[in-house]
């Protein structure tokens, strides 16, 4: 007898397909199916009957296998949610949530004593066996094959908290039964991360499972250190680079319920968690949550709802929240919870503000002389300084001394930035590399000059003025090698280092005892761009940067450098009264109708032929106004021309995220197919620009 099911492909597809198997299958199966000649990977979303099926059913195709793990029906809601809300395809959703057919034939894990080892070489060194012991304890069955993935055993290290943080986790534990979402809004170096790998230890030890989100996959390794000196063993670690079978280890151990830790960037919000119990969204206020290219989610947003669907505890961590987040605290929507002392009882640093236009630096410097007596100061006394500056590269910007035109990419209409340490112009946009040695397409000259400072020629000018100190440049360049983020990371522990130059990246997460004092080159980089979000990323960066001073030891010092010293913003983060800026931004977005007041969704236009874009363009018009939809734009993008792509946007700004979904379904019933390919929406977008 066969049975008909309905099974999506992982792939760009948004409706199931019907197939056949010979004996009754479980709905969220993760099967392998015939597809276009060749296998591929599907999950059954429905059974489909006989009298239904309204095709030849001698055609349907067989299934050829099936995993014994399935996605439980939690797992199936929150994924056509997520594919319903965002508008991607079904097919993508679960293509992205478990990528991969689970790999049956996977080596077992070791068990003696308790313990779960990864490979006999490891069992032996712990114990100091010799291969004869190792073999009679295998016959004696002492030690045997387990079918658990996760080594923990028990915890290595106490995780001590202080009263404030004691109180915030037993008033989270109160609400461990059911869904509810919590905001751990604590000072930078007020012991946030022991608070919630304490909620961790509590949910492992009741057999549970736990997802850890962080913002950057380069922070990993440090909160891999951390969590194993706490608990003995390293976490479940998901990113793109794992192997296959590390990946299928995994997905088993998740499908199969198995009490574990996984950590992860915002990818590992889509994994398919049997009994997930608590989520971890640490510096839930960044922006690298949001996918920007391919299907676009918020992954914070997303592990709210998954912890909704999974009954289960969210808990986002951020020292300065998104005014989302604060704005739902306010609504009850979300509780909040204070951590307002350093947990090395060290008082938050002091922080001044340098007036470029009065303290302009000498000519082809960026360095005032105030900031430069504080560095000489704290490096007499054997402490660390970290100068900061968003923008990575040697300068941003190269312009022909004739005619003042600047070398731009050939596939976007963006200035290249010169790299010098691999003396080369790049595209930040596109990854392009070209060769500095250009020819002005506008007068053909040949002669260029850089402008503008980035982190190389900030690290040559703090080496000429602070000879025999040694530096270090701590950006997303310098930590892509494992190897490389090791060793820097030894000689800033060991002193070797005595100046960080770092970008954006330095302000998540790290931890460095000895930094004393904190030098913001241009304060104003990214407070005038024409994004309504500008001003809230601009406080947050400031905020976190200025945490990085001070966390252990005396009290450090933050120095910002701006031609705006009048600026509100600058004010707030001087008298550290961070609800002065909160009430001011909001009441501007609400006079506004902008987020949190208002939803928003764009409707982006890419298409690599400017006349064809513009035809689409009033395809929408005329569709929108035929459809009574109220659309905004078309407007072109604050990069008009990326990647070979000509780009214009659409927006709709509602009351409700029902309404968004209700015109954008409107339109897209009514767009013709083969325009809908060079459409791409993105809900709530990051910037609006």
């Amino acid at each position: 007898m066969s049975y008909y099911y309905e099974v999506i492909p992982l792939s760009q597809i948004n409706e199931g397909l019907t197939y056949k198997f010979d004996q009754p299958l479980p709905i969220g199966s993760i099967v392998q199916i015939p597809l276009r000649k060749k296998t591929a990977t599907g999950v059954v979303l429905s059974e489909c009957k006989v009298e239904n099926i309204t095709f030849d059913i001698k055609k349907i195709l067989k299934i050829q296998k099936a995993s014994p793990h399935i996605i439980n029906q939690k797992n199936l809601n929150f994924y056509q949610y997520l594919s319903s809300h965002y508008f991607i395809d079904l097919g993508m959703v679960f293509k992205m949530a478990i990528q991969q057919y689970p790999d049956g034939q996977l080596k077992s894990f070791l068990s003696y004593k308790g313990k779960i080892f990864s490979s006999q070489k490891e069992l032996i060194k712990s114990f100091e066996f010799k291969p004869k012991q190792f073999k009679e304890l295998l016959e004696t069955k002492e030690i045997r094959l387990t079918t658990k993935n996760f080594l923990f055993d028990q915890m290595q290290k106490e995780i001590k908290l202080n009263p404030e943080q004691q109180k915030i986790f037993d008033d989270i534990g109160q609400f461990k039964q059911g869904f509810k979402t919590h905001l751990i809004d604590g000072v930078t170096g007020s012991g946030k991360t022991e608070l919630y790998l304490k909620l961790i230890e509590e949910t492992l030890m009741q057999g549970g499972q736990s997802l850890v989100l962080l913002p950057e996959i380069a922070l990993t390794e440090e909160w891999t250190k951390r969590f194993k000196s706490y608990f003995g063993c390293e976490p479940f670690i998901w990113h793109s680079k794992q192997t296959r079978s590390q990946k299928s280890r995994i997905l088993q151990s998740l499908l199969k319920g198995e009490p574990c830790v996984i950590v992860g960037a915002r990818s590992a919000v889509l994994l398919p968690f049997e009994n997930l119990q608590m989520i971890i969204c640490d510096e839930e206020h960044d922006s690298s949550y949001k996918q920007e290219e391919g299907p676009r989610y918020h992954a914070r947003d997303m592990a709210i709802y998954k912890a909704k669907c999974c009954n289960s505890i969210c808990t986002l961590v951020s020292a300065s929240p998104s005014l989302e987040s604060l704005f739902n605290a306010e609504n009850q929507k979300i509780t909040a919870h204070h951590l307002t002392q350093q947990f090395h009882q060290t008082a938050l640093p002091a922080i001044s503000v340098i007036d470029m236009n009065v303290h302009r630096p000498s000519s082809k410097s960026w360095i005032s002389k105030e900031i430069y007596d504080e560095t000489m100061s704290v490096l007499k006394n054997k402490g660390q300084v970290l100068f900061f500056l968003n923008r990575r590269g040697y300068a941003p910007t190269k312009i022909c001394v004739s005619c003042h035109t600047a070398i731009q990419c050939q596939h976007c209409a963006v200035n290249l930035v010169y790299h010098k340490k691999i003396d080369r112009l790049i595209c930040h946009h596109c990854s392009s590399f070209y060769d500095p040695q250009q020819v002005c397409k506008m007068c053909s000259a040949d002669q260029f000059i850089s402008l503008g400072i980035g982190l190389e020629r900030l690290q040559e000018e703090v080496t000429r003025l602070f000879p025999g100190f040694q530096s270090q440049v701590f950006s997303s360049d310098t930590l892509s090698s494992k190897k490389n983020k090791k060793q820097m990371m030894e000689k800033i522990f060991q002193q070797e280092t005595n100046l960080l130059i770092g970008s954006q990246i330095i302000g998540k997460s790290f931890h460095f005892p000895n930094l004393k004092l904190v030098n913001i080159i241009d304060g104003d980089s990214s407070l005038f761009s024409p994004d309504f979000r500008a001003m809230e990323k601009t406080y947050q960066l400031l905020q976190q940067v200025a945490g990085r001073s001070g966390r252990e030891g005396e009290r450090g010092k933050v120095l910002i450098q701006t031609y705006s010293p009048q600026h509100p913003i600058f004010q707030s983060i001087k008298d550290q009264n961070r609800d002065n800026f909160i009430q001011n931004e909001l009441a501007r977005r609400k006079q506004s109708h902008l987020p949190p007041y208002a939803k928003i969704a764009q409707l982006q236009l890419v298409h690599p032929h400017y006349p064809e874009l513009r035809s689409l363009c009033l395809e929408v018009l005329e569709l929108s106004k035929k459809l009574q939809l109220g659309v905004l734009g078309p407007t072109p993008s604050l990069i008009p021309y990326k990647k070979n792509h000509y780009q214009e946007n659409f927006y709709f700004k509602e009351a409700s995220y029902a309404q968004l979904n209700s015109k954008i379904s409107k339109l897209l019933s009514q767009l013709s197919p083969k325009n809908k390919r060079f459409l791409h929406i993105d809900i709530d977008p990051l910037s609006i620009a």
